[in-house]
């Protein structure tokens, strides 16, 4: 009786929220969280609102990233899956169930194709679900966070070694990117001056590289406890989620600490701002996660 009434709460929180917030995601650029301990994708308003959970029922959930049309592709790194769902929160199934281990971040080139690495590999996926085989395999070691530069070239960081490795569009392996200032990296993403950060999760600091290579030092080292995702605004401020102590932290364009963005989270990872109609792509390149 017990699981029941619990799988109709769930059920109910899920329904109300996807028909609640059907004409504001139209206008608003909501930030969406996965939580590995719950299964759950929760959803945050720019103002910091928890509007609830827009799905459950995952497995292990951890990179998360969106398409043009809006839908929500999810890493289960129990499953070796790719989960997709609709704008409105619809499960629209398996995206990928093959090619798969322990997958974990996730990024999109500018032709919709989905990026996914795995313990030692980069799987590629067509639009349509195609597994495509390995886009890279030389270079990497344990990659995590993968983002995409303006350029089309993909960056991967590596937890097995400490470094970010780059290749190019075509999947050439074009050597390190950094290996400076990197201590357990967990996800990537880029601003749109074209530097890259990147969590460093066992020391609660994130690190900060020129569009060239160049070590920037750390960006941010206050209120952080085992940060994992990252997500930047389009006015350039940086979300992090911390896996520690379940919360969402904010941080200015320069560095300053804003302070909780979100809290009461079991164990958030993955981060991403929903596109708004008329954005040319979603610029928040989607995470890496924790060992």
């Amino acid at each position: 009786m017990f699981l029941k009434t619990r799988l109709l709460q769930v059920t109910l929180v899920v329904l109300s929220f996807v028909f609640g917030i059907q004409a504001q995601g139209a206008e608003t650029r909501n930030l969406f969280v996965d939580d590995r301990t719950t299964g759950f994708i929760l959803v945050f308003s720019p103002s910091g609102e928890n509007l609830g959970v827009f799905a459950s029922g995952l497995i292990t959930p951890t990179g998360l990233a969106f398409d043009k049309e809006g839908n929500l592709y999810v890493s289960e790194i129990a499953g070796n899956t790719i989960h997709r769902f609709s704008p409105s929160g619809e499960d629209l199934g398996y995206f990928a169930a093959s090619g798969l281990n322990v997958p974990r971040g996730l990024a999109f080139d500018r032709h919709g194709n989905l990026y996914v690495a795995n313990e030692s590999y980069i799987r590629k996926f067509s639009p349509t679900g195609e597994d495509l085989g390995n886009f890279a395999t030389t270079g990497l070691n344990i990659p995590r966070g993968i983002a995409f530069d303006k350029k089309g070239n993909l960056y991967a960081a590596n937890l097995g070694d400490n470094t970010i490795r780059v290749f190019s569009r075509s999947g050439e392996d074009l050597g390190y990117f950094a290996t400076t200032g990197i201590v357990g990296p967990a996800l990537i993403a880029f601003d749109r001056r074209g530097n890259l950060y990147v969590t460093n999760m066992p020391i609660n600091a994130i690190r900060e590289f020129s569009r060239d290579g160049v070590d920037l030092g750390d960006f941010a080292t206050t209120g952080l406890n085992a940060p994992a995702g990252l997500a930047f605004d389009k006015q350039g401020n940086l979300y992090v989620s911390n896996f520690g102590d379940g919360t969402i932290r904010e941080f200015s364009r320069n560095g300053e600490d804003l302070g909780y963005f979100a809290t009461g989270i079991v164990s958030p990872i993955g981060l991403a701002f929903s596109p708004k109609p008329g954005d040319e792509e979603d610029d928040t390149p989607v995470n890496g996660a924790p060992q």
